[in-house]
């Protein structure tokens, strides 16, 4: 699975939660202010709510290891509003085994990254990724 795959699979995984939305056309409408917008990369000023996915890490001697990053983004003036996204993320994500290709998810770090000019509130979380992807292997 390459990086543009694993992204994607992980918005996918995301999207599903109600309220949460992966449109991955590049041509996708923006996304109304009630719905959690996920995005493939860096996170766009619609909505307030919005979680931005980017592999971020390989190894080339364990191709089948990889990290990702989160970056939430909460609405103006709650301050956790990041930290609560990052909570349902954390529970989607975080112990996942087995699925779509995906051997293995966990959570590595996480850290807030202050407010933007809107006053919403960031916060970065980092997962390490293991896939279930034999071919990536190599002696």
């Amino acid at each position: 699975m390459d990086d543009v795959a694993l992204t994607h699979r992980i918005c996918e995984l995301l999207g599903r939660v109600p309220g949460w939305s992966w449109e991955p056309a590049d041509d996708a409408p923006d996304y109304l202010e009630d719905v959690v917008g996920i995005r493939y990369g860096e996170t766009q000023p619609t909505p307030h709510r919005t979680i931005g996915v980017r592999v971020y890490w390989t190894d080339d001697d364990a191709l089948n290891v990889r990290r990702v990053q989160l970056r939430f983004r909460g609405r103006p003036n709650d301050p956790a509003g990041a930290d609560s996204l990052a909570g349902v993320a954390f529970v989607v994500l975080h112990g996942l085994s087995r699925v779509g290709g995906i051997s293995d998810i966990r959570r590595v770090s996480s850290g807030p990254l202050g407010s933007d000019t809107k006053d919403r509130r960031e916060r970065s979380d980092n997962y390490q990724i293991i896939l279930d992807n034999p071919e990536a292997l190599h002696e």
